[in-house]
Protein backbone atom coordinates (compact mmCIF):
# COMPACT_ATOMS: atom_id res chain seq x y z
CA UNK A 1 0.00 0.00 0.00
CA UNK A 2 2.77 2.32 0.02
CA UNK A 3 4.05 3.43 -3.48
CA UNK A 4 7.89 3.79 -3.86
CA UNK A 5 9.64 7.17 -5.73
CA UNK A 6 10.62 5.89 -9.15
CA UNK A 7 13.87 5.82 -9.56
CA UNK A 8 16.23 4.42 -12.81
CA UNK A 9 19.85 4.01 -13.14
CA UNK A 10 21.79 3.66 -16.27
CA UNK A 11 25.55 2.69 -15.76
CA UNK A 12 28.08 5.20 -18.08
CA UNK A 13 28.36 2.26 -20.93
CA UNK A 14 24.41 2.01 -21.39
CA UNK A 15 24.04 -1.82 -20.92
CA UNK A 16 22.89 -2.44 -17.69
CA UNK A 17 20.04 -1.04 -16.19
CA UNK A 18 18.24 -1.12 -12.27
CA UNK A 19 14.46 -0.09 -12.18
CA UNK A 20 12.91 0.41 -9.09
CA UNK A 21 9.71 -0.90 -8.56
CA UNK A 22 7.31 1.99 -7.88
CA UNK A 23 4.32 0.34 -6.79
CA UNK A 24 4.02 -2.97 -4.41
CA UNK A 25 0.38 -3.10 -2.66
CA UNK A 26 -1.82 -6.08 -1.15
CA UNK A 27 -5.29 -5.68 -1.29
CA UNK A 28 -6.38 -7.56 1.63
CA UNK A 29 -10.22 -8.23 2.55
CA UNK A 30 -11.76 -8.00 4.70
CA UNK A 31 -10.65 -5.22 6.89
CA UNK A 32 -11.84 -6.45 9.90
CA UNK A 33 -11.86 -10.46 10.27
CA UNK A 34 -12.90 -13.13 12.71
CA UNK A 35 -9.78 -14.81 14.86
CA UNK A 36 -8.21 -17.56 12.77
CA UNK A 37 -11.24 -16.46 10.19
CA UNK A 38 -10.09 -16.59 5.96
CA UNK A 39 -8.12 -13.51 4.74
CA UNK A 40 -7.94 -12.61 0.69
CA UNK A 41 -5.25 -11.34 -0.15
CA UNK A 42 -3.97 -10.02 -3.90
CA UNK A 43 -0.70 -8.30 -5.10
CA UNK A 44 0.19 -5.64 -7.46
CA UNK A 45 3.83 -4.53 -8.83
CA UNK A 46 4.78 -2.04 -10.89
CA UNK A 47 7.80 -1.07 -12.15
CA UNK A 48 9.46 2.18 -13.66
CA UNK A 49 9.16 0.72 -16.49
CA UNK A 50 6.67 -1.52 -17.83
CA UNK A 51 8.23 -4.66 -17.82
CA UNK A 52 6.58 -7.92 -17.41
CA UNK A 53 7.12 -9.24 -13.94
CA UNK A 54 5.31 -12.99 -14.58
CA UNK A 55 8.35 -14.59 -13.56
CA UNK A 56 8.82 -12.86 -9.98
CA UNK A 57 7.23 -13.86 -6.23
CA UNK A 58 5.70 -11.76 -3.88
CA UNK A 59 6.29 -12.92 -0.29
CA UNK A 60 3.76 -12.16 2.59
CA UNK A 61 5.77 -12.02 5.98
CA UNK A 62 3.86 -11.76 9.74
CA UNK A 63 5.11 -9.04 11.78
CA UNK A 64 7.76 -11.60 13.19
CA UNK A 65 8.78 -11.95 9.70
CA UNK A 66 7.48 -15.67 8.92
CA UNK A 67 6.32 -16.70 5.80
CA UNK A 68 3.27 -16.68 5.34
CA UNK A 69 2.91 -17.74 1.88
CA UNK A 70 4.18 -17.15 -1.52
CA UNK A 71 2.41 -15.32 -4.63
CA UNK A 72 3.44 -15.64 -8.04
CA UNK A 73 2.47 -12.73 -10.46
CA UNK A 74 0.65 -13.69 -12.68
CA UNK A 75 -1.52 -11.15 -15.11
CA UNK A 76 0.31 -8.15 -16.58
CA UNK A 77 -2.05 -5.66 -18.30
CA UNK A 78 0.87 -3.34 -19.77
CA UNK A 79 1.44 -1.42 -16.96
CA UNK A 80 1.67 -3.38 -14.13
CA UNK A 81 1.38 -6.50 -12.65
CA UNK A 82 -0.62 -8.08 -10.55
CA UNK A 83 -1.30 -11.75 -8.52
CA UNK A 84 -4.23 -13.78 -7.96
CA UNK A 85 -6.27 -13.99 -5.02
CA UNK A 86 -5.35 -16.31 -2.19
CA UNK A 87 -6.92 -17.54 0.94
CA UNK A 88 -4.83 -17.53 4.02
CA UNK A 89 -5.72 -17.80 7.68
CA UNK A 90 -5.97 -14.86 9.99
CA UNK A 91 -3.99 -15.44 12.98
CA UNK A 92 -6.16 -16.06 16.51
CA UNK A 93 -4.93 -12.85 18.57
CA UNK A 94 -7.54 -10.28 18.44
CA UNK A 95 -6.02 -6.61 17.86
CA UNK A 96 -4.65 -5.00 15.19
CA UNK A 97 -1.94 -6.97 12.77
CA UNK A 98 1.13 -5.78 10.28
CA UNK A 99 2.09 -7.81 7.99
CA UNK A 100 4.49 -7.18 5.09
CA UNK A 101 4.98 -7.80 1.23
CA UNK A 102 8.24 -8.34 -0.05
CA UNK A 103 9.25 -8.02 -4.13
CA UNK A 104 13.01 -9.39 -4.45
CA UNK A 105 15.21 -8.43 -6.33
CA UNK A 106 16.46 -10.29 -9.45
CA UNK A 107 18.58 -9.97 -12.43
CA UNK A 108 17.35 -11.29 -16.25
CA UNK A 109 19.89 -10.23 -18.77
CA UNK A 110 20.77 -6.06 -18.75
CA UNK A 111 17.93 -5.49 -16.23
CA UNK A 112 18.10 -5.75 -12.73
CA UNK A 113 15.02 -5.00 -10.20
CA UNK A 114 16.00 -3.64 -6.64
CA UNK A 115 13.84 -5.07 -3.80
CA UNK A 116 11.31 -3.54 -2.35
CA UNK A 117 8.78 -3.84 0.54
CA UNK A 118 5.47 -2.78 1.48
CA UNK A 119 3.17 -3.13 4.86
CA UNK A 120 -0.73 -3.84 5.30
CA UNK A 121 -2.73 -3.84 8.02
CA UNK A 122 -5.84 -5.51 9.33
CA UNK A 123 -7.83 -5.98 12.52
CA UNK A 124 -8.80 -9.30 14.41
CA UNK A 125 -11.83 -9.34 16.00
CA UNK A 126 -13.02 -12.11 18.74
CA UNK A 127 -15.41 -14.29 17.93
CA UNK A 128 -18.94 -12.85 18.95
CA UNK A 129 -21.27 -15.15 21.49
CA UNK A 130 -24.50 -15.50 21.73
CA UNK A 131 -26.48 -16.44 25.02
CA UNK A 132 -30.19 -17.21 25.25
CA UNK A 133 -32.26 -17.97 28.59
CA UNK A 134 -35.42 -20.38 28.29
CA UNK A 135 -37.79 -22.52 30.58
CA UNK A 136 -37.64 -19.58 33.39
CA UNK A 137 -40.79 -20.22 35.40
CA UNK A 138 -43.04 -16.99 35.36
CA UNK A 139 -43.06 -17.06 39.17
CA UNK A 140 -41.08 -18.30 41.99
CA UNK A 141 -41.80 -18.47 45.41
CA UNK A 142 -39.34 -16.48 47.51
CA UNK A 143 -36.25 -18.61 48.69
CA UNK A 144 -37.71 -21.65 46.37
CA UNK A 145 -35.17 -23.48 44.32
CA UNK A 146 -35.92 -23.35 40.21
CA UNK A 147 -34.39 -24.25 37.00
CA UNK A 148 -33.37 -22.45 34.00
CA UNK A 149 -31.80 -23.51 30.53
CA UNK A 150 -28.87 -21.57 28.81
CA UNK A 151 -27.66 -21.44 25.50
CA UNK A 152 -24.80 -20.38 23.91
CA UNK A 153 -23.68 -19.94 20.10
CA UNK A 154 -21.18 -18.77 17.63
CA UNK A 155 -21.58 -17.78 14.26
CA UNK A 156 -18.85 -19.19 13.24
CA UNK A 157 -19.86 -22.40 14.65
CA UNK A 158 -17.19 -23.34 17.22
CA UNK A 159 -17.80 -26.10 19.65
CA UNK A 160 -17.29 -24.72 22.93
CA UNK A 161 -15.33 -27.45 24.43
CA UNK A 162 -15.51 -26.83 28.44
CA UNK A 163 -16.55 -23.30 27.72
CA UNK A 164 -18.43 -22.47 31.31
CA UNK A 165 -21.49 -20.12 31.68
CA UNK A 166 -22.60 -18.48 34.82
CA UNK A 167 -25.74 -16.30 36.63
CA UNK A 168 -25.34 -13.48 38.38
CA UNK A 169 -28.18 -12.16 40.23
CA UNK A 170 -29.84 -8.72 40.70
CA UNK A 171 -26.63 -7.09 42.84
CA UNK A 172 -23.63 -8.93 40.56
CA UNK A 173 -23.14 -12.34 43.05
CA UNK A 174 -22.19 -14.96 41.08
CA UNK A 175 -25.16 -17.80 41.76
CA UNK A 176 -24.43 -20.38 39.84
CA UNK A 177 -21.78 -22.08 36.83
CA UNK A 178 -22.44 -24.80 33.96
CA UNK A 179 -19.93 -26.35 31.84
CA UNK A 180 -21.85 -26.35 28.41
CA UNK A 181 -22.78 -29.66 26.93
CA UNK A 182 -20.79 -31.39 24.03
CA UNK A 183 -23.54 -31.47 21.80
CA UNK A 184 -26.06 -28.83 20.51
CA UNK A 185 -29.55 -28.67 22.06
CA UNK A 186 -31.89 -31.20 19.98
CA UNK A 187 -33.28 -29.26 16.28
CA UNK A 188 -30.47 -27.10 16.26
CA UNK A 189 -26.95 -27.34 14.70
CA UNK A 190 -24.83 -24.68 16.97
CA UNK A 191 -26.98 -24.08 20.27
CA UNK A 192 -24.73 -25.22 23.21
CA UNK A 193 -26.61 -25.63 26.60
CA UNK A 194 -26.35 -26.49 29.88
CA UNK A 195 -29.43 -26.44 32.71
CA UNK A 196 -28.86 -24.73 36.10
CA UNK A 197 -30.38 -24.86 39.20
CA UNK A 198 -31.03 -21.34 41.26
CA UNK A 199 -32.35 -19.92 44.12
CA UNK A 200 -34.67 -17.14 44.83
CA UNK A 201 -34.18 -14.35 46.60
CA UNK A 202 -36.22 -14.05 50.22
CA UNK A 203 -37.69 -10.69 49.29
CA UNK A 204 -40.70 -10.13 46.79
CA UNK A 205 -40.28 -8.62 43.55
CA UNK A 206 -39.27 -8.79 39.86
CA UNK A 207 -35.21 -8.72 39.80
CA UNK A 208 -32.71 -8.86 36.90
CA UNK A 209 -30.96 -11.59 36.40
CA UNK A 210 -27.92 -12.05 33.92
CA UNK A 211 -26.26 -15.50 32.25
CA UNK A 212 -22.88 -14.29 30.70
CA UNK A 213 -20.81 -16.62 28.88
CA UNK A 214 -16.97 -15.08 29.62
CA UNK A 215 -15.52 -17.11 26.04
CA UNK A 216 -12.39 -17.38 27.94
CA UNK A 217 -12.19 -21.08 27.62
CA UNK A 218 -12.40 -21.61 24.33
CA UNK A 219 -9.99 -22.69 21.87
CA UNK A 220 -10.13 -19.33 19.91
CA UNK A 221 -11.08 -16.06 21.67
CA UNK A 222 -14.49 -14.73 21.96
CA UNK A 223 -15.86 -11.67 23.13
CA UNK A 224 -18.19 -12.43 26.41
CA UNK A 225 -21.62 -12.68 25.82
CA UNK A 226 -24.74 -11.82 28.28
CA UNK A 227 -28.56 -12.08 28.46
CA UNK A 228 -30.75 -10.94 30.54
CA UNK A 229 -33.90 -12.46 32.24
CA UNK A 230 -36.42 -11.62 34.74
CA UNK A 231 -36.73 -13.08 38.42
CA UNK A 232 -40.31 -12.77 39.73
CA UNK A 233 -40.40 -13.80 43.46
CA UNK A 234 -43.68 -14.41 44.99
CA UNK A 235 -45.54 -15.09 48.15
CA UNK A 236 -45.52 -18.70 49.28
CA UNK A 237 -49.23 -19.89 47.02
CA UNK A 238 -52.29 -20.79 49.72
CA UNK A 239 -55.10 -21.48 47.18
CA UNK A 240 -55.15 -23.84 44.02
CA UNK A 241 -56.92 -22.07 40.93
CA UNK A 242 -58.60 -25.63 38.69
CA UNK A 243 -59.81 -23.73 35.19
CA UNK A 244 -61.69 -26.53 32.80
CA UNK A 245 -61.75 -24.72 29.60
CA UNK A 246 -64.97 -26.16 27.40
CA UNK A 247 -65.64 -25.24 23.80
CA UNK A 248 -69.65 -23.87 24.40
CA UNK A 249 -71.17 -25.31 21.20
CA UNK A 250 -68.98 -28.97 21.15
CA UNK A 251 -68.96 -29.34 24.76
CA UNK A 252 -65.44 -30.63 24.23
CA UNK A 253 -62.26 -29.20 26.31
CA UNK A 254 -60.08 -26.77 24.71
CA UNK A 255 -56.43 -28.08 25.30
CA UNK A 256 -53.24 -25.68 25.27
CA UNK A 257 -55.44 -22.45 26.06
CA UNK A 258 -53.58 -19.98 28.21
CA UNK A 259 -55.06 -19.31 31.75
CA UNK A 260 -53.52 -16.33 33.20
CA UNK A 261 -53.88 -14.45 36.77
CA UNK A 262 -50.95 -12.24 36.34
CA UNK A 263 -48.32 -12.74 37.15
CA UNK A 264 -49.35 -16.93 37.42
CA UNK A 265 -49.43 -18.57 34.01
CA UNK A 266 -50.42 -22.13 33.05
CA UNK A 267 -51.84 -24.12 29.88
CA UNK A 268 -54.64 -26.16 29.46
CA UNK A 269 -53.40 -29.79 28.98
CA UNK A 270 -55.63 -32.82 26.61
CA UNK A 271 -58.46 -32.60 28.70
CA UNK A 272 -58.80 -28.77 28.79
CA UNK A 273 -57.58 -28.40 32.47
CA UNK A 274 -55.06 -26.11 34.16
CA UNK A 275 -54.12 -25.53 37.51
CA UNK A 276 -52.37 -22.59 39.18
CA UNK A 277 -51.25 -21.92 43.46
CA UNK A 278 -51.75 -18.36 43.84
CA UNK A 279 -51.69 -16.20 47.57
CA UNK A 280 -54.74 -14.98 48.55
CA UNK A 281 -55.99 -12.12 46.96
CA UNK A 282 -58.36 -10.53 44.38
CA UNK A 283 -57.22 -11.39 40.70
CA UNK A 284 -58.29 -11.13 37.20
CA UNK A 285 -58.58 -14.61 35.17
CA UNK A 286 -57.78 -14.95 31.55
CA UNK A 287 -58.08 -18.01 29.41
CA UNK A 288 -58.06 -17.53 25.88
CA UNK A 289 -57.63 -20.84 23.50
CA UNK A 290 -56.95 -20.97 19.59
CA UNK A 291 -59.40 -19.58 17.79
CA UNK A 292 -62.02 -18.80 20.81
CA UNK A 293 -63.19 -16.12 22.39
CA UNK A 294 -61.16 -15.14 25.21
CA UNK A 295 -62.69 -15.91 28.95
CA UNK A 296 -62.81 -13.26 31.71
CA UNK A 297 -64.03 -12.98 35.66
CA UNK A 298 -63.01 -11.52 38.55
CA UNK A 299 -62.26 -13.75 41.49
CA UNK A 300 -61.44 -13.20 45.23
CA UNK A 301 -59.40 -16.21 46.37
CA UNK A 302 -59.78 -17.24 49.53
CA UNK A 303 -59.78 -21.41 49.47
CA UNK A 304 -59.34 -23.72 46.78
CA UNK A 305 -62.03 -23.48 43.62
CA UNK A 306 -62.85 -24.99 40.66
CA UNK A 307 -63.91 -22.33 37.70
CA UNK A 308 -65.40 -23.46 34.48
CA UNK A 309 -64.31 -21.57 31.57
CA UNK A 310 -66.74 -21.90 28.54
CA UNK A 311 -65.22 -20.73 25.20
CA UNK A 312 -67.03 -20.00 22.19
CA UNK A 313 -65.77 -20.11 19.15
CA UNK A 314 -64.51 -16.41 17.58
CA UNK A 315 -66.28 -15.31 14.47
CA UNK A 316 -64.38 -12.71 13.51
CA UNK A 317 -64.71 -10.39 16.82
CA UNK A 318 -61.02 -8.84 18.31
CA UNK A 319 -59.78 -9.11 21.77
CA UNK A 320 -60.31 -5.28 21.92
CA UNK A 321 -64.27 -5.77 20.93
CA UNK A 322 -64.01 -8.36 24.10
CA UNK A 323 -62.53 -5.99 26.72
CA UNK A 324 -63.56 -2.66 25.48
Amino acid sequence: MLPKNVRSERNSGGDNVSRTITVCRIDVSPQEVDAGGDLTLKGQVSLSSTDDLHWQNVLIEDHDGGLIETIELTGFDGESNATGEIVVKAPVRPGTHVWRAICRGQTLGSVSHEDTSTSFSFIVKPHLTRVVVWDAPPTVERGKRFGIKLGVSCPSECRPKGWAVEVLDHEGNRQATATLSVTPWPGTATLYYAEVDLTAPDSEGLFSWEARAPGSGAEIPHAEGTARFGVRVVHPAECRVTVVAVDTERHTPVRNAKVVMHPYRAATDARGVAQIMVPKGAYRLFVSGPNHVPFRRDVEMTTDVTIRAELALELGISDADIWS
